[in-house]
């Protein structure tokens, strides 16, 4: 068994290498090496994973700048149990290599390609990301972030993050599990995708509701729960029997009703043994239970979960309340700038009218949560907490599964799922006059309810929304609108435009690439950021308006939209402005949007340069201050940021010119009308069969 277990391991590290670090976390693939020895560094013992932050030349042999730049060090060991004796010795092979006169690297890791510990090399501890311990393999940010804390510090084995890197951390440590359950599904036959993508939500909605009960503590002790299971788990048609009773008694949960459906999935599929083995769902089982605790962690289920594993159709079908967290993250940022402390004195309300999977909500309580905690212990005090959870954030959406969706991202973020609730807002109060912050991406179309203003009659959605949203907004109150292009420049609505410009002051609108949320929807899009200053229609504001293009969001400019890796020297990338990275000083850097809001303006030197979607280097203006006179009704108020910022420059000819073209193609013509059929097929170089 030792000797087969021996030849299975270097398959494994080049799979987890492969498949996790390259496909999924973006690891440069040239700057990752396995078992090759640096006898000057660590004799004849030969690291597992070594990762760098220069290429491997392996013609060259450049040991030394490989070893300089190191980032990172691995042991692994396949099929074995934390804590077990494989582990302790790879712990231990860990510590010997990485001390000051070998690898010379103050952290180094120890994986069992499910598992992943990293331990400080001067104390031998384990390593914690804001206080929860690492057990998965990180991305190459959080890898240097590390780095950088613990050379800084030797004895540090607890690292605190902004919440950028918390994002990164908890995305990362979702998707190794995602990754760990494709390895399974492989051999499992599900009907189609949807039912694969509900039936993993309903696995892992059966472990959140013990954590949500524990939470709230409201568990009966005389019941069993998701952790009891691991008790049959070693008795495969015991787990099934029990795993099934979980299921049955949560289904008649009044207070889990809403996911339902999505167990019933989950129940009916472990009875057909014919489309998956006992073995296979004890497998997923413990894969989901090797998650760690859910409450708090960050990462948004739903829209990873589709993600990874839904086709473009299915995509686009989950667009109509989704929202991709890239841009969530960044324009919720930019929307709470300016709260930077908790203020007991001053309470705010955040509201999303239409709130889908709850995005923009999320990411609200993400950020508030942590401009609230203590920098260097990392907690939130009482009040503070009581504040985001329980009376700032409200979410609303007009169908209930949207509102299920919500409440378990809430709750998986931390909490502040108390006033996400089922209301068709178009139709029903929200109150007038009443909101702090909005942010929202509203449905696009046309819709049944009639926009709450005198200036249009119109039932679009994304318009009705509109007027709603700035109707509910208090006077000072901000909202940050998702909105699609017709809205910005179509003349039937100009008197809407204007009536937002008299009522509100239009601070920003920015402009999203095309493919933005594709395959989720293909419309062209723009952020919009309003302040209201009155409650009815004034003069049209003053101030001016800055507008920016966003070219590169970090995914390609097509409906494939794969992520783009590109960055420079420093590590900053050079694909996308609404990310945040960390430099190779291991230094946590805002995205290049936020860096530049309301202070941009690239008129003076006619543009700025960057990559394009072909990778090549262009100059095109991206950002300025648009004075209000340039919006006007001879252009019918127009907002497009490429109106103003790239407007389409024709090329004229003269009427000479024309002439000239046109009596080019007349004698073209009449040169063919004189050739016979032979000499006609000759110049059009037509061959027939029997030639």
């Amino acid at each position: 068994m030792a000797k087969k277990l021996k030849k299975q391991e270097p398959l494994n590290v080049s799979r987890f290498i492969k498949e996790l670090l390259v496909d999924e976390l973006k690891y440069p693939f040239k700057q990752i090496v396995n078992d090759i020895s640096f006898e000057k560094y660590t004799g004849i013992k030969r690291p597992d994973i070594l990762i760098s932050e220069v290429e491997y030349d392996l013609d060259k042999q450049n040991n030394d700048e490989f070893i300089r730049n190191l980032i990172a060090y691995a042991e692994a060991k396949h099929d074995c149990v934390v804590g077990g004796n494989d582990w302790k010795d790879a712990y231990k092979q860990g510590l010997s290599k990485a001390r000051p006169d070998a690898l010379n690297i103050p952290y180094f890791i120890v994986t069992n390609f499910k598992v992943s510990h990293f331990y400080n090399s001067k104390n031998g501890q384990q390593i914690s990301l804001n206080g929860i311990p690492i057990n998965d393999f990180q991305n190459l940010d959080v890898i240097r972030l590390i780095r950088k804390k613990l050379d800084n510090n030797p004895d540090l084995t607890n690292i605190q993050t902004n919440v950028d890197t918390q994002q990164a951390i908890s995305e990362a440590s979702f998707n190794n599990k995602l990754w760990e359950l494709a390895g399974i599904y492989r051999d499992v036959n599900f009907k189609n995708i949807t039912e694969k993508i509900d039936f993993t939500i309903g696995f892992i909605a059966l472990k959140f509701y013990e954590e949500k009960v524990e939470s709230e503590n409201k568990k009966n002790k005389t019941k069993d729960y998701w952790t009891d299971l691991k008790l049959y788990s070693e008795k495969p048609d015991t787990f099934i029997t029990n795993l099934a009773g979980y299921i049955e008694r949560l289904q008649s949960e009044t207070d889990f009703g809403e996911f339902k459906d999505l167990m019933n999935i989950v129940s009916e599929k472990i009875k057909k043994k014919d489309d998956i083995s006992i073995e296979q769902v004890t497998s997923i089982y413990n894969i989901i239970e090797g998650m760690g605790s859910l409450h708090g962690c960050g990462f948004d289920l739903f829209g990873s979960v589709y993600e990874k594993f839904a086709s473009n159709k299915e995509k686009g079908d989950f667009g109509e309340f989704f929202t991709r967290r890239n841009y969530t993250h960044v324009l919720t940022k930019i929307i709470l700038k300016d709260e930077k402390y908790f203020d007991s004195q001053r309470p705010f309300k955040i509201g999303d009218f239409a709130c889908g999977t709850g995005g923009f909500l999320t990411e609200a309580y993400k950020i508030l949560h942590n401009k609230y905690k203590d920098p260097i212990t990392g907690s939130i005090g009482s009040k503070e907490a009581n504040f985001i959870k329980q009376n700032c954030i409200f979410g609303f959406d007009v169908k209930e599964e949207n509102v299920s969706r919500t409440k378990l991202n809430m709750f998986l973020v931390g909490d502040g799922h108390t006033h996400i609730k089922r209301k068709d807002t178009l139709k029903e109060s929200v109150g007038v006059n009443e909101w702090d912050y909005i942010i929202m991406n509203p449905p696009y179309g046309n819709g049944n309810s009639k926009a709450e203003t005198s200036s249009i009659t119109s039932n679009r959605y994304e318009l009705a929304f509109l007027a709603k949203i700035v109707n509910s907004l208090k006077v000072g109150g901000e909202a940050c609108v998702i909105v699609p292009d017709g809205f910005f420049e179509n003349p039937s609505i100009m008197n809407f435009r204007e009536e937002i410009m008299k009522k509100c002051f239009i601070k920003s609108i920015i402009s999203l690439p095309k493919h933005a949320f594709a395959p989720y929807t293909k419309e062209k899009t723009y952020a919009l950021y309003i302040e209201k200053r009155s409650l009815q229609p004034t003069r049209i504001q003053s101030e001016d308006i800055w507008m920016y293009i966003i070219d590169n969001d970090g995914y390609a400019n097509s409906d494939k939209r794969f992520a783009t890796t590109l960055r420079d020297n420093d590590n900053k990338w050079l694909h996308n402005e609404i990310k945040g990275f960390i430099d190779k000083k291991g230094y946590e850097v805002e995205s290049i949007l936020e860096s530049r809001w309301l202070k941009y303006d690239d008129s003076a030197t006619g543009g700025t340069e960057f990559i394009d979607e072909k990778g090549e280097l262009v100059k095109k203006r991206k950002a300025g201050f648009i004075k209000p006179n340039k919006i006007n009704k001879e252009n019918h108020y127009n907002l497009l940021p490429e109106f103003h910022l790239r407007p389409y420059d024709p090329k004229f000819i003269t009427l000479g010119d024309l002439e000239k073209e046109i009596s080019k193609i007349k004698e073209s013509i009449t040169d063919f009308q004189s050739l016979s059929y032979v000499d006609l097929k000759r110049k059009l170089g037509v061959v027939d069969e029997e030639d």
